[in-house]
C-alpha cells in the first residue's frame, strides 16, 4: 500500500522527536553523573535505539524527512539534564522521556494510514515501553506505576505542541 500524504508529516514529526531523544541521551551520558553499569548501559542502548528509529522513520517520511532534532523537546530536556543533581535524577528524565515516547507512538498509530507506516510505529512503541520499564527498575519504582493496564495518549507529544523544526 502506498504511503499517504499525512503519513509523511507524522513520520517526520516522530523522526524529529527521535533525534531529540538521541541528543538528550548523549547529553545525559556527557554529564559524567551516570556511573552504575546498568544505568550507563541503559542510557547508551536507548540512545542507540532512538538513532535506529529516527533512520527508519526518515524512510517513511520520504521528502519530508528531517535531520533536525525537535527543538522544543530538546530545549525542554536539555534544561532538565543540565539541572539534574545526580544519576537518579537523570534516570528519572529518561524514564519520563520513554513514557512520553510510548504515548506518542500510540497517538501516531491512530493518525497513520499506510500499512508500512503503521507497522513501523507499532514496532517502535513496545521498544519505548521496554525502555521505560528498564528505567523504572533502575529507579525502584512500584510495579503498579510501571505497568499500567493500558497505554494511553495522555503524555503523548503532539505535532501542534512540538512542531518539526
Amino acid at each position: 500500500m502506498a504511503q499517504r500524504s499525512g503519513d509523511s508529516a507524522i513520520a517526520a514529526f516522530a523522526q524529529s522527536i527521535e533525534l531529540a531523544l538521541v541528543q538528550t541521551y548523549a547529553a545525559i551520558g556527557a554529564t559524567g553523573k551516570v556511573t552504575t553499569a546498568a544505568a550507563v548501559d541503559a542510557i547508551a542502548t536507548s540512545g542507540s535505539h532512538h538513532d535506529e528509529h529516527s533512520r527508519a522513520l526518515g524512510g517513511v517520511a520520504g521528502s519530508a524527512a528531517t535531520s533536525t532534532p525537535n527543538r522544543k523537546l530538546l530545549n525542554q530536556f536539555r534544561d532538565e539534564v543540565r539541572k539534574a543533581a545526580d544519576e537518579r535524577a537523570l534516570v528519572d528524565i529518561a524514564y519520563r522521556l520513554e513514557n512520553q515516547a510510548a504515548a506518542t507512538y500510540l497517538f501516531a498509530l491512530g493518525a497513520l494510514e499506510a500499512t508500512g507506516a503503521v507497522q513501523l510505529a507499532a514496532s517502535i512503541l513496545p521498544v519505548e515501553s521496554q525502555h521505560a520499564v528498564v528505567f523504572a527498575a533502575l529507579l525502584g519504582k512500584d510495579t503498579r506505576e510501571t505497568f499500567p493496564t493500558f497505554q494511553t495518549q495522555d503524555e503523548a507529544l503532539k505535532p501542534d505542541e512540538f512542531p518539526v523544526s
